[in-house]
């Protein structure tokens, strides 16, 4: 399945005069990894002028609020109960990002 937040992003960079030599993506860690990135990447900027444009990625930490205790931690596997009170209701504070970072 592709990634149409990353497709958007190889649009919009087609659409500058240049190509750049690379990119960055901050990524949140509860949406991609960065090996599948690099595989989606390749393959929907072959045979373009972004074939050679490098994709670094920097990925995001995820941190979640308990919505019981109030807790702010880090979720350890995607898991989603809260450490300390071991509640599921949780708000995402951030692990969900997806955009180019200018340089």
């Amino acid at each position: 399945m592709k990634n149409s937040r990353l497709s958007s992003i190889v649009q919009q960079l087609l659409a500058q005069e240049s190509p750049r030599e690379s990119i960055q993506l901050a990524v949140g860690e509860l949406l991609h990894n960065e090996a599948q990135l690099q595989t989606e990447w390749a393959e929907l900027t072959k045979r373009t002028p972004l074939a050679k444009t490098k994709l670094n990625v920097r990925i995001i930490p995820a941190e979640q609020q308990c919505m019981w205790c109030f807790l702010i931690y880090r979720p350890q596997q995607k898991e989603t109960a809260c450490p300390q009170c071991r509640s599921v209701g949780a708000k995402i504070l951030s692990g969900e990002e997806f955009y180019l970072e200018e340089d």
